[in-house]
C-alpha cells in the first residue's frame, strides 16, 4: 500500500511545536548554509512604539546574509508575501551587536554576546552590517495558490532574494510519519502557477547579481586590496539620502576631523575615524553620525557605500563595482 499523503492537521501536528522546532532542528529543510540565529522573533521597534509582530525563524547564510523565513502549516495565505516582505524591512535595521545579542539569547544564558559574535563571524567569515542589510525571504507552506506564487516570481524577478519551499506530510502503511520538501521557486516549472507569466531575460538575472554584490562591496574591496591601508576618505552626505541633509552636513562643517577617515583592511572595521581614532564597520559609522548630528537614530535604510569617497570623489561602491 501506498504511503498517504495527510495534513499537519490530520497528523495531531501543530505549526510552532512541530514545523517550527523541525526548521530549528534540521535548518537545510529550507536550504543549504543556513544557521539559526534566533526564532519568534518579537523585539521590533519604531518611532510609534514596539509591534506584536513575531517573525518564525530568523537565519543566517555563509555569505553574511539574514534570511527571513515565515512558516505556515497548511495552504499559504495571499498575505503571507506582504507580511515576508514587511519581516525583511525590520530585519534589515539589524547591527552585527543586536544580532550577537539577539543570538546568545537563543543560545541560553551561559553564552555571551561576544562568544555568539564570534560563533557568527565563523560561520560566515565576511559577515558585517553591510551583508545584513539584504535580508533573504523563504516562505514554507503546504501549498502556495497562484497569488502567492505570481507575486514571488515578480519580486524575484525584480532582484529580491525570495523562495517558496513546499512541504509536504506522509503516513506510512506502518503508520510512520515522513515529511518531504521541495523548493517551488525558484525553478524553471514555477511559471505554470503564475497569474500572467513573465518571461525571465538576462537583464532580470544581472538585478539578483547587482543585488549580491550590492552586499559584498567591503569584501571584494578588502579581498582585492582595491584600496591601500591608510588611504585617506571624505565623509560626503548624498544629495538624495532620506535623512536630514542639511543638519548633518552642517555637523559635519563644525570640526574638519568629522568627515577624515583612512581605510583599513579589515571586514568587519574597514574605516578608522580621525575624530577618535576608532575603527568602524562603514555603517555603523555613518549612524553614529546621523545620531550625533540629528538627536535622532536614521529615519530609513543607509547605503553607507555611498557616503564614502576617495580623493577623486568616487564612492566606495564605484570602487568595487568593477571587481569580480
Amino acid at each position: 500500500m501506498p504511503a498517504q499523503t495527510i495534513t499537519l492537521a490530520e497528523a495531531g501536528l501543530l505549526e510552532r511545536k512541530h514545523l517550527q522546532q523541525w526548521v530549528i532542528d534540521h535548518p537545510q529543510l529550507i536550504g543549504d548554509g543556513i544557521k539559526v540565529v534566533t526564532f519568534e522573533y518579537g523585539r521590533w521597534a519604531s518611532t510609534a512604539g514596539s509591534t506584536a509582530d513575531r517573525l518564525d525563524v530568523l537565519g543566517l547564510d555563509r555569505t553574511g546574509r539574514l534570511v527571513v523565513i515565515e512558516l505556515k502549516r497548511d495552504r499559504a495565505p495571499d498575505t503571507i508575501t506582504m507580511q515576508a516582505i514587511n519581516y525583511a524591512a525590520m530585519a534589515s535595521r539589524f547591527t552585527l551587536d543586536l544580532l550577537a545579542e539577539v543570538h546568545a539569547a537563543h543560545l541560553g544564558p551561559a553564552v555571551t554576546s561576544q562568544q555568539a559574535l564570534a560563533g557568527l563571524v565563523e560561520w560566515a567569515e565576511g559577515l558585517s552590517d553591510e551583508t545584513l542589510g539584504l535580508p533573504r525571504i523563504v516562505l514554507m507552506a503546504s501549498d502556495f495558490g497562484p497569488t502567492v506564487t505570481n507575486t514571488a516570481l515578480y519580486l524575484y524577478e525584480a532582484g529580491i532574494d525570495i523562495r517558496l519551499v513546499r512541504y509536504q506530510l506522509y503516513r506510512t502503511a506502518g503508520g510512520e510519519k515522513v515529511l518531504s520538501v521541495a523548493q517551488l521557486i525558484p525553478v524553471p516549472d514555477a511559471e505554470e502557477f503564475m497569474v500572467r507569466p513573465r518571461s525571465s531575460s538576462g537583464t532580470q538575472a544581472a538585478t539578483r547579481a547587482a543585488g549580491e554584490r550590492k552586499a559584498a562591496a567591503v569584501q571584494r574591496l578588502v579581498a582585492h586590496h582595491a584600496i591601500a591601508d591608510g588611504t585617506p576618505l571624505t565623509i560626503v552626505v548624498p544629495d538624495l539620502v532620506d535623512q536630514d541633509r542639511n543638519a548633518i552636513r552642517a555637523w559635519l562643517d563644525e570640526d574638519p576631523d568629522r568627515v577624515r577617515v583612512r581605510w583599513r583592511n579589515d571586514v568587519n572595521g574597514p574605516v578608522e575615524w580621525t575624530v577618535d581614532g576608532q575603527s568602524y564597520r562603514l555603517i555603523e559609522l555613518i549612524r553614529r553620525i546621523i545620531d550625533a548630528a540629528t538627536g535622532q537614530p536614521p529615519r530609513a535604510q543607509l547605503w553607507a557605500q555611498n557616503w564614502y569617497r576617495d580623493k577623486d570623489g568616487r564612492t566606495l561602491h564605484q570602487l568595487a563595482e568593477p571587481l569580480p
